[in-house]
């Protein structure tokens, strides 16, 4: 009896084992394989969902994808693959910042800066307990600081400054009186003074009693003639003042056009205005209008009533325009090109010449290169956008060179020439003037136009500009863009007299990489600084033979652009590979040595250039 209870009792249990293995199998079946995106992932293709991403910089957020570490911009912890840094500055986004960023639980630095953000900062961002840099600043950020961040046990650094929020700060702030809480260009912000911020207008003001009328009616007329007299009288002071201003400013004014003369507007733009409207805004330019000086003259901003905005160059040593001088500028009227200054119109008058453009307003590479404020220097406009507007300069010149008839050469090429648009995109300005002040018709000029350090030498010692002369100054220009040096820095030694001649030394003494800004050395693949620089020393060859054709430089720009694109980002020493994002390493990098057009010599990478696209 004993003998049958246990074999009873073994025979349930070999049952219920086979029922468990059943169960195991079938919940097996029915899990996903794995390739589903993470709900990090999830969480940042809202955010993309939420801006509009004009530039395409999160063209490489898939759904597709299993981790979002690959993606740009995105660094994750190399042992539990969690997000722990979102770094998109300068992306020109527009939209919503998504709340299901405060969902990346183990996020430590947010950064958004410098892109065009509206709406409220989300409440949500409170949860991010591990958050240590948050930024946030330069954007058009709207509403009340929410009360969840000033509560983040770790936040180091809070950076809200340049956005419209307003209303009180909460008092949770305090705790970050001792790190860095920046709220500079917010105007209507108020709260505690330990923050540095104004005091906030009291809510329980005492009102005076409301409803109380005079007892003598004539106290109530005393009144309103007193208050009429007043008013009259502060409108006759402000009219004096105005009159004494216009006076004051027609004094001042940089543009007599005289009589006679015509203004001509090309059709084409989005906004035509009347040549009504153009006169007389340009006749009351004045001296605080000026937005530059070049080796053609001045250049002022002017705005019309919808608050379109064009710049006016006033074309110095031209009282006598050349013949066909309007001919030139109807044919330069015609020329359309995305990365070259649309002429708008012109304006012949006997006393001056002027040339009206489309106004680009981001300024000059030359004061994206070398800036001038602290906080300009603290955010320096990354490797990719650079060298997309040596591309986009790379492209106009070689329209001008081998798409336009005639041919024009630009004899100019500088960075205070190359103008930003509002998305960084490049856009080459005075192409076609220095023949156009030229009465003579050939390319030959008498007197050289360019700026001095991008100058070629054949054109210094003869005054013959060509297209080469224009593939040097390029050249020199791109020198510029990795070295972070003017063509003229006074660090220079004077025997290599400039930033060309300083390179074909390190050249010489195999220490090119020595002319590479340091960020970029720490930062860039040294196979991409190593097509960029040799791209720049061809052009910059003594030899004009030598020296590429500007549609061979830019094809070979277009596959740089294609190579980066395809690459993550990951931080390089000189000799070693660091690991950095989800674990991979540097030799992780499309091999661009293996592409077509390009080789190594067992020293360096070289282009062919003759090859053709």
């Amino acid at each position: 009896m004993a003998f049958s209870s246990e074999r009873l009792c073994a025979k349930r249990k070999t049952s219920l084992l086979v029922c468990i293995l059943q169960v195991v199998t079938v919940t097996v079946c029915l899990v996903p394989s794995g390739t589903a995106l993470t709900s990090e992932g999830l969480a940042l293709l809202d955010f993309k969902k939420q801006v509009n991403d004009r530039v395409g910089i999160l063209r490489s957020w898939n759904i597709s994808d299993i981790s979002p570490c690959n993606w740009r911009g995105i660094v994750c912890n190399n042992f539990t693959n969690r997000v722990v840094t979102v770094n998109l500055p300068r992306s020109s986004f527009n939209g919503t910042i998504s709340p299901q960023l405060g969902t990346l639980s183990e996020l430590r630095r947010l950064g958004l800066h410098f892109n065009k953000l509206t709406g409220v900062i989300p409440a949500s961002l409170g949860n991010l307990t591990y958050l240590r840099e948050l930024y946030l600043h330069n954007n058009s950020l709207t509403g009340a600081l929410p009360d969840s961040l000033g509560l983040l046990p770790k936040l180091r650094v809070l950076d809200v400054s340049f956005n419209n929020l307003e209303g009180a700060v909460p008092e949770s702030y305090i705790n970050l009186t001792s790190r860095k809480f920046l709220w500079t260009g917010n105007h209507l912000l108020c709260g505690n003074s330990l923050l540095g911020l104004p005091a906030c207008p009291s809510e329980n003001l005492e009102s005076n009693p409301v409803g109380h009328v005079p007892r003598n009616p004539w106290s109530v007329w005393k009144i309103l003639l007193v208050s009429v007299g007043a008013f009259l009288f502060v409108k006759l002071i402000i009219g004096l003042l105005l009159l004494r201003r216009w006076l004051r400013d027609d004094k001042k004014r940089e543009i007599d056009l005289g009589k006679g003369g015509k203004l001509v507007m090309f059709k084409g733009g989005s906004t035509v205005p009347t040549s009504r409207e153009m006169l007389r805004v340009i006749r009351r330019i004045t001296k605080k209008d000026v937005i530059g000086e070049g080796g053609f003259g001045k250049v002022y901003k002017i705005t019309l009533k919808d608050n379109t905005s064009f710049a006016v160059k006033k074309l110095k040593h031209c009282l006598e325009a050349a013949r066909g001088f309007e001919n030139e500028l109807e044919t330069l009227g015609e020329i359309k090109h995305c990365n070259l200054v649309k002429l708008r119109g012109y304006c012949v008058a006997p006393l001056m010449k002027l040339l009206i453009y489309d106004f680009v307003p981001n300024g000059t590479l030359d004061e994206l290169l070398h800036p001038h404020t602290e906080i300009e220097k603290l955010y320096p406009v990354d490797w990719p956008t650079r060298v997309r507007i040596a591309l986009g300069v790379a492209r106009a010149l070689a329209y001008i060179h081998h798409s336009c008839e005639p041919r024009i050469v630009h004899r100019d090429i500088s960075a205070n020439n190359v103008l930003l648009d509002e998305n960084f995109e490049p856009r080459l300005s005075d192409f076609g003037l220095a023949k156009l002040l030229n009465s003579n018709d050939t390319h030959a000029t008498v007197t050289v136009a360019g700026t001095f350090g991008y100058v070629s030498p054949e054109y210094a010692k003869t005054g013959q500009a060509t297209e080469k002369s224009d593939v040097y100054s390029y050249g020199v220009l791109l020198l510029e863009i990795l070295s972070g040096r003017r063509p003229t820095d006074s660090s220079i030694s004077e025997e290599h007299v400039n930033l060309a001649g300083w390179v074909r030394n390190l050249q010489e003494n195999c220490q090119e990489f020595e002319m590479v800004e340091k960020r970029w050395r720490d930062t860039v693949p040294h196979r991409e600084l190593a097509l960029f620089m040799e791209i720049a020393c061809r052009c910059v060859s003594l030899e004009p033979s030598k020296r590429p054709r500007m549609d061979k430089v830019a094809h070979h720009l277009e596959r740089l652009m294609d190579c980066d694109s395809t690459s993550s980002v990951f931080t390089l020493s000189n000799n070693t590979s660091t690991r950095t994002g989800h674990g991979r390493r540097s030799h992780d990098f499309l091999d661009i040595s293996d592409l077509p057009g390009f080789r190594h010599d067992g020293h360096r990478y070289i282009i062919d250039m003759d090859r053709s696209p």
